[in-house]
């Protein structure tokens, strides 16, 4: 197993970066380009399971992953079927001054027939990871992160 850390701060209050990362309707719209479709197959309280459909390295996977929201400042995703099955994804979140910064700390499992991979799958999970965060950053960033945004001035950075 290798570990991927990312560290990123968005410019928008935690309460309202907590439900935009974790809700299921916007990935294929604001990550086009990574995930195709994203269906709900059960959802009850803070617990779902859904299937998603991603573009790595130019082919499409299915995973299936179970999200568990933690609020008000955490939530996982664990892939428990199709491809990176073992995967586990632990979101932290922390207010801020200047908005919320997010923890990000992804456990990449590789089978052990595939050991070689490991680092390579690493790396790639990182850069498909931060691609998900910056959307996320400049989305939310230009709807709460400005003067007159909804946020106000939670926004500007002390």
């Amino acid at each position: 197993m290798r570990s991927v850390e990312l560290s990123i701060t968005i410019k928008a209050p935690m309460d309202v970066v907590l439900r935009e990362i974790s809700e299921y309707t916007h990935p294929p719209k604001l990550h086009k380009n990574r995930i195709k479709s994203v269906q709900v197959l059960e959802d009850e309280n803070n617990v779902s399971i859904a299937l998603w459909r991603l573009k790595v390295l130019g082919f499409t996977r299915e995973a299936k992953q179970r999200q568990t929201i933690v609020p008000p400042d955490r939530m996982t995703n664990e892939t428990i079927g199709g491809f990176a099955r073992g995967t586990l994804e632990s979101t932290f979140l922390y207010g801020t001054n200047g908005g919320t910064k997010i923890v990000d700390r992804v456990d990449v499992r590789i089978p052990g027939w595939g050991k070689l991979l490991e680092w390579p799958v690493a790396w790639y999970t990182k850069r498909l990871t931060w691609g998900i965060l910056m959307d996320h950053k400049r989305d939310l960033e230009s709807r709460y992160g400005r003067p007159g945004g909804e946020a106000g001035n939670e926004g500007k950075e002390e």
